[in-house]
């Protein structure tokens, strides 16, 4: 994967009177990631993006997009995708694109249709706007960013509302602008989509970073998995376990614990030999949830 900084925030900070919505925010996004930007609701990932994009001037720090200082010329090569509001209920997805791909230029009608291919609208691009379903109107933003051939896609929690199929659809899209080589930043709170489909991630929490790096690392460095006992008596099996300093909890028929490299074979002695034979163990390593619960929490 190329080395090429796109995006590369330095102490970024923004005050709104008293409350630091972000703060010594420190991330780098290189050419072709899809790199996740999670956090709760309230975490200050809109305010980043706001604040990447020139909406919002920065109370300290700053935003560099390709290598060089924020400006209007390298927001031409980014293409946003924020919601899918704005577009004209009574116009077809083909002409709100040719409408509002030609605020800045003629827009060109070839390209339109290619973008409305590309993401999968073709067969409905004279379909009226009203008719379409949420991941329809979504993809049609998504068609709206693709006009001018952008490098770098920035998604605003582009799933929000969506049922499953909308999701899968946007997801799918997603993996597809990654594999024609395009640098996509993901803002969402969806955990596993983003394990689906990024590369990297920053996890926020209260406008500051918690973790950062590429998903293979974050999940290997928590070696911990979950471990799943179903046998006979719970209730003693949760004495000898906790006992024995294990954190333990009971769900439905099952006893649950967290567990690193060979305990899984100390809980089975333990077990055995208080008189405890052992139907099943299950282990689950750990996801990107438990990641964000940790970082978060």
């Amino acid at each position: 994967m190329s080395t090429e900084s796109i995006v590369k925030t330095e102490n970024l900070t923004r005050r709104f009177k008293e409350i630091t919505a972000v703060k010594d925010l420190n991330i780098e996004i290189k050419r072709g990631q899809v790199y996740g930007f999670l956090g709760p609701n309230g975490s200050g990932k809109t305010t980043t993006i706001a604040m990447m994009l020139g909406l919002i001037t920065p109370s300290a720090g700053k935003v560099s997009l390709f290598g060089k200082a924020l400006s209007p010329d390298m927001l031409k090569r980014v293409g946003t995708v924020m919601d899918s509001g704005g577009f004209y209920p009574n116009f077809s997805g083909f002409d709100n694109l040719l409408n509002f791909g030609s605020l800045h230029k003629p827009a060109d009608k070839k390209k339109v249709m290619e973008a409305l291919e590309t993401v999968g609208l073709a067969s409905r691009a004279n379909s009226k706007y009203f008719t379409y379903s949420m991941g329809m109107k979504q993809r049609l933003s998504i068609a709206l960013a693709m006009l001018d051939d952008p490098e770098f896609f920035i998604f605003d929690e582009p799933t929000n509302g969506m049922d499953p199929e909308g999701i899968a659809e946007i997801r799918s899209l997603i993996v597809k602008l990654a594999k024609q080589g395009k640098t996509v930043f993901l803002a969402s709170h969806l955990l596993a989509e983003v394990e689906q489909v990024c590369s990297h991630l920053a996890i926020l929490k209260k406008g500051v970073v918690v973790r950062q790096g590429s998903l293979r690392e974050l999940l290997s460095k928590d070696d911990r998995g979950e471990l799943e006992i179903i046998l006979g008596d719970l209730v003693r099996a949760e004495a000898i376990l906790q006992g024995a300093g294990f954190d333990v909890r009971v769900e439905n028929d099952r006893l649950i614990t967290k567990v690193s490299e060979g305990d899984a074979e100390k809980i089975s002695v333990l077990l055995v030999s208080g008189g405890l034979p052992i139907r099943e163990m299950r282990l689950s390593k750990t996801n990107l949830e438990d990641v964000f619960m940790e970082a978060t929490g």
